[in-house]
Parts: C-alpha cells; structure tokens; sequence
C-alpha cells in the first residue's frame, strides 16, 4: 500500500491544531452538502455550537491560506 501512495495527504485529525483536519472524504458530488441541521433546543444546542465553531476554524485556515 505505501508504494501505491494509498493514504497520500490523509491529515490525521488528532495531530493537527486544534484537533480539526482541513480535509474532505466525500467524493466530489458530495462535497459541501449538509446532511445534519442541528436545532436550537436540548444537546442539539450543544452540537450546533460545535460544528458551527469548527466551519469557523476551517474558514479562518482557508483564508489565511489564500483558498
């Protein structure tokens, strides 16, 4: 598998900052879909608060990044 490169720019989530990797596993037609809309009442509050804040550090990277 290593001289096949399989696994070739896998980030491994729990080595990089904050614990958020900067990468996509769907496949293209996939990619940027929601398929989970949190709402704002019991741990689903919690949850939204979550995922909101870590679309906020992937777009902060994005943009330091000139993406």
């Amino acid at each position: 598998m290593k001289q096949l490169e399989y696994g070739k720019g896998y980030k491994y989530a729990h080595n990089e900052a904050d614990a958020i990797a900067d990468m996509s596993c769907l496949p293209p037609a996939l990619q940027g879909r929601k398929y989970y809309e949190p709402k704002d009442r019991g741990f689903e509050k919690e949850i939204k608060r979550r995922l909101d804040g870590w679309e906020e550090i992937k777009k902060r990277r994005a943009k330091s990044s000139g993406e």
